[in-house]
């Protein structure tokens, strides 16, 4: 397994956006909005944000910033493309990389 790096080209390949666990949070549904005005602008300038700033991608950045995700709903995780591309089954944790930190 590799680390999983937070650039563009695996923001573009992240699911979390589409994911159960934050599809309800108040939170991640601003950032998103944030980061989609923003997009232009990042790939014109080949500017990443701040992880932070970003509602996925947890897998390289670590823990949701945001307090509202509901964990009771099922991780996607390993529908993701990046899930094959950097073996993250064979590291850990295995998935809720948004509750439990990034792949190692």
């Amino acid at each position: 397994m590799s680390k999983v790096e937070f650039n563009m080209e695996n923001l573009q390949k992240c699911i979390c956006k589409t994911c159960p666990v934050q599809a309800e949070s108040a939170c991640a549904k601003e950032k998103k909005m944030k980061v989609q005005e923003m997009m232009p602008k990042m790939m014109e300038s080949k500017m990443m944000p701040d992880p932070e700033m970003v509602p996925g991608l947890y897998c390289a950045s670590g823990k949701a910033s945001c307090g509202d995700l509901d964990y009771s709903k099922m991780c996607q995780c390993n529908e993701c493309p990046l899930w094959k591309e950097y073996a993250l089954p064979e590291g850990s944790p295995m998935g809720y990389y948004c509750r439990d930190g990034q792949a190692e």
